[in-house]
């Protein structure tokens, strides 16, 4: 039937998105990533540290077995990378799997001891045995 004003009204496909909402849909993104990235770094790095002090634990136990058999606590690395394994003469410890982490423990004058742990990306715990605490 003909248009009886004689203009012909046009209609607008609604296949695909609009210039608009694509862009919202960009911000919208953009804006959960920017909430959600340092939320992931966090959990990522407290799961490492996490990961350094249970290992830098099982050498408390080897340690508290080395000085009551000789009577002060041992001393030495462990950085398998290196091929340095002086802990492990010096305690017979060794890390249950190679992690790519490197150990320093130091005895101090046999009455406790600091061990410090560095992963592959540089992150470092430091602890003060006999008890775990932090050092410095």
């Amino acid at each position: 039937m003909p248009d009886p004003c004689g203009v012909h009204a046009e209609r607008r496909s609604s296949a695909g998105f609009s210039l608009l909402e694509l862009l919202i849909a960009v911000a919208v993104i953009a804006v959960i990533a920017a909430v959600a990235v340092p939320a992931y770094r966090d959990y990522v790095a407290t799961a490492r540290d996490a990961a350094l002090v249970r290992q830098v634990t099982t050498i408390e136990i080897f340690q508290e077995d080395f000085k009551l058999r000789t009577g002060s606590y041992g001393a030495g690395s462990y950085d398998a990378g290196n091929g340095i394994a002086t802990l492990t003469a010096a305690i017979d410890w060794k890390p249950s799997s190679d992690d790519g982490i490197v150990y320093e423990v130091t005895a101090n004058r046999g009455e406790s001891w600091t061990a410090i742990a560095t992963d592959s990306t540089g992150r470092t715990i430091c602890r003060l045995f006999p008890g775990g605490r932090p050092c410095g």
